[in-house]
């Protein structure tokens, strides 16, 4: 049987949620790169992320399980609080002077700085968040209401 490449996280810990999962589910799948996420820490995923791959036959259900956790980061980018699409990715307040410390480090040591200065803030009603959500029914009901409550 052929395998497919299903999705690549930022470390083994979240390949590890995932692979499990999987396997609640009944479909097996493996970990590609596992070690090297762990020496590469920080890194971007494409030079240090983990690959899952599963069976072709069962690529479409491990989709499905994905979606429905909300675990495909390309449909993450939606504000959890009202739904928008509307959000920036900016430095925390009061981590302003930390992060420019860490970058000088970061060009000192080689190291990657980390991502702990960072949030998402949404431009319709300011909400501050760590990480997007995908959309979902009940977002896009939300924005249908709010949009038809300004007409």
């Amino acid at each position: 049987m052929k395998t497919r490449k299903l999705i690549t996280c930022n470390d083994d810990f979240q390949a590890r949620l995932i692979q499990g999962a999987l396997e609640n589910e009944g479909i097996p799948s493996a970990l590609h790169n596992e070690n090297t996420s762990n020496v590469l820490r920080g890194f971007v995923a494409n030079v240090s992320g983990v690959d899952i791959f599963v069976y072709e036959d069962d690529y479409e259900a491990a989709m499905a399980l994905l979606e429905r956790n909300q675990m495909v980061p390309e449909q993450l980018k939606y504000c959890p609080q009202c739904g928008s699409a509307d959000i920036r990715l900016r430095l925390k307040r009061g981590k302003r002077w930390r992060a420019a410390l860490a970058t000088v480090m970061t060009m000192l040591t080689a190291a990657p700085p980390g991502t702990e200065h960072w949030e998402y803030v949404c431009s319709r009603c300011g909400a501050r968040f760590n990480t997007p959500v995908a959309r979902t029914e009940e977002s896009c009901t939300t924005l249908n209401t709010d949009t038809d409550n300004d007409r």
